[in-house]
């Protein structure tokens, strides 16, 4: 199997015939924290080539999937630190064509007592703190940002003839055609898509996700209206979590609009309105609409949201691509950026192309400062 990633090949113990022996499971599929979901895997992608893939992170055991024309896997790499090494490294990392998914299958597995969910604020009080100061500027070092095809993660522009070579598929959650569906299913009106569209000049925008080696990235537009939005939307879902109840696992389908846990780092996890793409076995691959992040969740710890009330504000967080020849990494999430909004992209007009403020080009310009 093709891939950009030299050195793959973890040792494999031999069977007496000499062939290498591969990892399985046998029996019911145990979700655990030590587990990763590797998903959109190529149809042509083996059990041992995935082993390969995440040889770094000793992988133990694996489960090949197929349903229809959807291709996943489950892999065991032993501990949980393992896990999120693995998330990091290769969620968005480009296969035969396919951008892999992987994320977590163990992570709120349990129901929780409400009276043990103070976590759940976390993200509403982590927010209004972050745009209750002045919008502070964020060395780019300190974000993470790479230029494509740059080992060392310096910002110095690529080559002219670099740039012409490289072109990125817009991100399926990104696309205008998806978030139609979502927007139809989850807010009954596809304005927002148009409203979107219409930012342009200087803007502070607090990343939400970001899509790794991609200029990819979602973000919400500080204002006092997004700021007012999410206090209002926040302290209601907090309020909401322990009395609604928990979805029957047939009723959840593909479309369902509903609330989850969203996994925020070493901060905890917040409650938010998410939408489901996808059920696989008893776990549910779901987009969390307000900050743009897919994730898949155990279908038991889906909660019921269907009131329009509750789906009365519009999505938060939006696309937005970087102008230059830059690509997102993780530690861009949560961290406030100062710059301008140029205009739409190229592909889809909803995607909004934004770059840093001259001065903080002209501070990046030397790589020895970062």
């Amino acid at each position: 199997m093709a891939s950009n990633n030299g050195g793959w090949g973890p040792p494999q113990p031999h069977k007496p015939n000499g062939k290498p022996e591969q990892f399985k499971y046998s029996g019911v599929v145990k979700k655990k924290d030590s587990e990763v979901y590797v998903g959109n895997v190529p149809p042509e992608m083996k059990e041992e080539d995935i082993l390969l893939l995440l040889r770094d992170f000793h992988p133990q055991r694996i489960k090949r999937c197929h349903s229809g024309l959807r291709s996943y896997a489950f892999v065991d790499l032993g501990s949980s630190e393992q896990v999120q090494a693995a998330i990091q490294r290769f969620s968005g990392h480009l296969v035969n064509g396919r951008r892999l998914f992987l994320s977590r299958t163990g992570a709120g597995n349990g129901r929780k007592d409400p009276a043990g969910t103070q976590s759940t604020v976390g993200m509403p009080v982590g927010l209004l703190l972050a745009l209750s100061c002045a919008l502070e500027r964020v060395p780019r070092g300190e974000l993470g940002l790479s230029q494509a095809k740059a080992e060392n993660q310096t910002l110095q522009p690529a080559p002219p003839d670099a740039v012409r070579q490289i072109c990125y598929a817009v991100p399926m959650e990104m696309r205008g055609s998806f978030l139609a569906l979502m927007l139809k299913d989850c807010f009954k009106d596809l304005n927002w898509l148009v409203s979107i569209a219409k930012l342009h000049g200087e803007a502070g925008l607090l990343v939400t996700d970001a899509l790794p080696q991609t200029p990819y990235f979602w973000a919400i537009h500080l204002t006092e209206e997004s700021h007012s939005n999410m206090h209002k939307l926040f302290c209601q879902l907090a309020e909401e979590e322990s009395k609604q109840p928990y979805l029957p696992k047939q009723a959840v389908q593909r479309g369902t609009r509903c609330m989850a846990e969203c996994i925020l780092g070493d901060d905890g996890a917040a409650w938010n309105r998410c939408w489901v793409l996808e059920k696989v076995e008893d776990l549910a691959v779901v987009l969390f609409v307000d900050f743009g992040r897919s994730a898949t969740v155990p279908l038991n710890s889906l909660r019921k949201l269907d009131e329009d009330d509750f789906w009365d504000i519009k999505p938060l967080a939006q696309p937005f691509m970087f102008q230059k020849e830059m690509v997102s990494a993780r530690p861009m999430v949560r961290q406030i950026l100062q710059g301008k909004v140029v205009g739409p992209s190229r592909l889809e007009p909803h995607i909004l192309t934004f770059t840093f403020c001259a001065e903080e080009e002209e501070e990046a310009g030397d790589p020895q400062e970062l």
